[in-house]
């Protein structure tokens, strides 16, 4: 099939790309909108606009391109009067060193909320966030992994039931089954709960709660409620009776 080219104004065909952003060593994502003189070019085997309805579908080797951000996919529909679009088929976005792959991604509420679903990962450098599902909502600045969520930094990784990442705040929250593995670090720790504030250069930290126990050259720290001082390699415990266990010298 004869493939086809077309190019929409930003005002016409608004599907945008989903680019990482770094705050800290915490790695958060957004959906950014389009600039409104950059056109969006859109390639693929079939291409089908219907005015009146304002919706659009492109089928067969589908790419899309802004600017430096470039999006494939096997089919992609987008309704330019609700604003709601939809990639399927091996999702591909890059935007310089950012990339986002999954086996879809939707967006909707005015391009103001974006969803990947199926092996979501998000890349911005040498920083992965990756789940199953990750979802975003670039009006409040919120990052949600619902499930099997996973942060990868080159000091370190973390895994937990549920992510939850605050941008504006520089925060991120692991809830459930929360382990963080630090070569680096030298670190070892798990706890039902963990919250990461990305504060200025030397003072990040991470506070554990619920059966925190930590592990850190050689030595044990248990309690519930635990607070990192990552950059000083320092630990303290509050509440309940904590135990610390001294095995190196």
């Amino acid at each position: 099939m004869k493939k086809i080219k077309t190019i929409f104004r930003p005002a016409v065909m608004a599907v945008t790309l989903a680019v990482i952003l770094s705050a800290g060593s915490l790695l958060v994502w957004a959906a950014p909108q389009p600039s409104t003189k950059t056109p969006v070019e859109i390639t693929a085997d079939s291409i089908d606009y219907d005015s009146a309805s304002g919706l659009m579908q492109a089928t067969g080797e589908v790419r899309i391109t802004q600017g430096t951000a470039v999006i494939t996919a096997e089919a992609a529909v987008y309704n330019t009067k609700s604003q709601e679009g939809h990639l399927t088929g091996g999702v591909n976005a890059v935007n310089q060193d950012a990339t986002l792959t999954a086996d879809e991604v939707k967006t909707y509420k005015n391009n103001t909320q974006l969803i990947a679903l199926g092996g979501a990962v998000l890349t911005n450098g040498d920083s992965r966030l990756s789940g199953p599902t990750v979802e975003y909502n670039s009006e409040t600045q919120y990052a949600l992994v619902p499930a099997n969520g996973k942060i990868e930094m080159n000091d370190g990784t973390m895994t937990a039931n549920k992510i939850e990442a605050f941008i504006a705040e520089n925060r991120a929250i692991g809830v459930g089954s929360v382990h963080i593995i630090s070569a680096v670090r030298k670190l070892d720790a798990t706890a039902d709960m963990a919250t990461y504030y990305g504060q200025p250069k030397g003072q990040s930290k991470v506070i554990l709660s619920g059966n925190a126990r930590v592990l850190q050259d050689g030595n044990v720290l248990t309690g519930e409620l635990l607070t990192l001082r990552l950059d000083e390699k320092a630990a303290e415990a509050q509440g309940g009776r904590p135990k610390l266990t001294i095995i190196s010298q």
